[in-house]
């Protein structure tokens, strides 16, 4: 397997792992989805990852 496919699911696994570890730095709520759940500041670093991913996926997909 090409060496940034193996980058990108190991960043999909920190996205998806950072996610129920990030409650003492959430910071205010951006979006939320019902009264016990909400999309926080700290959940848009799980976004940053799964596009990051997503991006070196795909890059690595047209070499």
């Amino acid at each position: 397997m090409d060496r940034r496919r193996v980058v990108a699911l190991v960043l999909v696994g920190l996205a998806i792992l950072w996610l129920p570890l990030n409650q003492p730095v959430e910071g205010p709520q951006l979006l939320r989805l019902s009264e016990t759940h909400a999309v926080t500041t700290a959940d848009l670093l799980s976004v940053a990852l799964v596009l990051v991913a997503a991006w070196l996926w795909w890059s690595s997909r047209s070499r």
